[in-house]
């Protein structure tokens, strides 16, 4: 075994030996770093066909496609459905200058610093431009917004950055190759890049050298994307290491890029926050736990820590392999792993409340892709098994029993609470839970559904005592700190929960349900001033939270920012046309701008919409009234 690598178990070593990947990744050679220059240059639209094809590439000016403009992923061409040769019309969008192509931009966090940043490193190696395109990859059409931050830590400023939506021509293309490659390589300019962009970071944010310790945890992300049900208590041990615990996913890209520059030690279950060591400035070791059914990603990390001089850690566990599920999402539960070197996981026994969890977000999942488990599966217990046929809980199933003989006394308990819950019979639900209150003292997720439960039951403050309780084991956990403040509103306590609040927009930027309910608040105290301003930094795509931006108007007009307000009817209006709101508010707007002739073009639209709603013609009375005065 490599002096770089050790792997846990030591059984698996063969395993990890004959992975394919391993040959594929030492006989990749990249494209040479090269710029080529192309004079009255075609572009191709961006078409996404799914998650590995997708059409759009670079063609010279007689049509016939430039090869280095093709996307390497893995062993695969992304655009290999390009054409050779296109006769293009002489209609297409022509933008005259100098211009630098950039490749695909991936929504996905982790295939975007791994891909779309790999023709980078040209754009201090080249003249200067006019502007930056890039094909864009998204089944939704549109770029993540967050990850333009990028860009401003390239020096590449926004509006200078085009997505190649059309066909369209270019006076002089500059075309740099791809120095990174999913899966296969990365170039030292690339590394350098990285590290560069990782230092800039930290000097705009100022939090280099903070944490040399982080654990990246998956604990908080959606349900169907994989993860440990006790993954918990794998961070409490790695904090008792002196691991800060970070969730990448509600902080926002500058931030993130500092705390990982400063890192040296990096852990967390294999994905995409372990590729972050790519910004660490000196990067020491990587500690990962992935599968033993799944090795692939964990090839790619060990990969990447080898390209930064750092060591891997890679502790394997059993997984379901199911054929209808991909090992990648597959949810899993952490169990012990006999090292006598490290012990992190050593004794780590699930609790019964862990598997629950785990069972019923399989369960859910399974449910999704339409699939059953096979009966026979030696990972589960006959326990386990059993459990299975009765989840995940809904109206439906829940007076029925699972038809076999439910032996775990504890599972058996959790079936019970979701089926009351699911019932409606919270209090039901909340006496079961109850009863395992001292042996789960410390279990966050238990408490966090026993608060929920409570909650339901209308118990506001048995639910805010608790929540309590979980915030002192989870300090960080936003998701749990909203539920905190909701329930201190609940409980009449708005100054306390508005406090909660602001503290965890700042700390947690893009965690967007605590800045929606900030709002909320701030709107019913009447600060409307402090909701826009809590709401803009919520709202970073129009077209993603269009819904949010009838609010947003609302808020600016009773702060009394009469133009701001004008603005943003007019976006919500663009982005949301058949919101009931905006009519009437930009009625509302000019009224007040005395500007009572537009006030009534659109209080009549708004009336043409919603005939029968007789506060729409008392503000019309009240713009005319307002016309016969003037």
């Amino acid at each position: 075994m490599p002096a770089a690598l050790r792997i846990v178990p030591e059984s698996a070593l063969p395993l990890w030996q004959s992975h394919p990947w391993h040959q594929e990744i030492a006989a990749f050679r990249l494209p040479k770093k090269e710029v080529l220059t192309l004079q009255s240059a075609y572009i191709t639209a961006s078409r996404y066909l799914g998650p590995e094809q997708a059409e759009g590439g670079v063609y010279d000016a007689n049509g016939r496609y430039v090869p280095s403009s093709r996307h390497l992923r893995r062993a695969r061409d992304l655009t290999a459905s390009n054409p050779e040769e296109i006769r293009f019309s002489s209609k297409v969008r022509v933008l005259s200058g100098r211009y630098l192509y950039l490749g695909w931009y991936f929504n996905h966090y982790g295939h975007f610093i791994l891909e779309s940043l790999g023709r980078s490193w040209a754009v201090q190696e080249t003249p200067a431009v006019d502007g930056y395109i890039m094909h864009l990859h998204a089944a939704g059409g549109r770029p993540s917004p967050h990850l333009l931050a990028f860009f401003d830590l390239l020096g590449i400023p926004r509006e200078k950055l085009l997505f190649a939506d059309r066909d369209m021509q270019v006076g002089e293309l500059l075309l740099p190759s791809q120095r990174a490659v999913l899966s296969r390589g990365i170039s030292d300019d690339m590394l350098k890049l990285y590290r560069e962009l990782g230092s800039r970071a930290a000097a705009e944010v100022g939090h280099a050298a903070v944490a040399p310790k982080l654990y990246l945890s998956r604990r908080l992300l959606p349900p169907d994307q994989r993860g440990a049900s006790n993954e918990k208590a794998l961070e409490e041990r790695f904090q008792a290491r002196g691991y800060r615990v970070v969730h990448p996913q509600f902080t926002d890209v500058k931030r993130q890029l500092a705390l990982y520059s400063g890192a040296e030690y990096f852990a967390g279950l294999e994905g995409s926050g372990l590729h972050n060591v790519l910004f660490s400035q000196a990067p020491e070791s990587v500690w990962m736990l992935g599968s033993k059914n799944h090795l692939a990603d964990a090839v790619t990390q060990f990969d990447l820590d080898q390209r930064c001089g750092c060591t891997t850690e890679l502790y394997l566990q059993s997984v379901p392999l199911l054929d209808c599920l991909h090992p990648r999402i597959t949810p899993f539960v952490i169990s012990s792993v006999d090292d006598n070197q490290s012990a992190v996981l050593t004794d780590m026994a699930p609790t019964a409340y862990d598997r629950f969890v785990w069972l019923s977000t399989l369960a859910a999942q399974l449910q999704r892709k339409q699939c059953r488990l096979d009966e026979d599966m030696d990972i589960f217990t006959a326990a386990e098994r059993c459990l299975l046929k009765s989840l995940p809980v809904s109206p439906e199933n829940a007076g029925t029993g699972p038809g076999c003989e439910l032996t775990d006394e504890e599972l058996a308990l959790f079936l019970a609470v979701e089926r009351h819950a699911v019932l409606g019979e919270t209090a039901t639900a909340v006496q079961k839970m109850a009863g395992c209150q001292e042996r789960y003292s410390e279990h966050v997720p238990f408490l966090i559904r026993y608060v929920e439960l409570l909650a339901a039951d209308r118990q506001h403050e048995a639910a805010l005592a608790v929540a309590k309780r979980a915030m002192a084991l989870d300090a960080d956990n936003p998701v749990l700190a909203r539920l905190l403040a909701s329930l201190l509103i609940q409980s009449g306590q708005r100054e306390e929960a508005i406090t909660v609040l602001q503290a965890l927009q700042k700390s947690f930027p893009r965690y967007q349900p605590a800045g929606v309910l900030l709002t909320d608040v701030l709107m019913k105290e009447g600060r409307f001033r402090e909701a826009a301003v809590a709401l803009s930094a919520v709202i970073e795509d129009p077209e993603k939270h269009k819904g949010l931006l009838p609010r947003y108007t609302w808020s600016l007009f009773q702060s009394g920012d009469f133009e701001a307000a004008r603005q943003a009817a007019h976006t919500a209006l663009a982005h949301f046309p058949e919101n009931p709101f905006s009519f009437v508010h930009l009625a509302r707007i000019h009224l007040e701008m005395d500007e009572p002739e537009e006030a009534l073009e659109w209080i009549g639209r708004a009336i043409e919409r919603s005939p029968d709603k007789p506060e729409l013609v008392q503000l019309r009375d009240r713009i005319l009234g307002r016309i016969r005065q003037a």
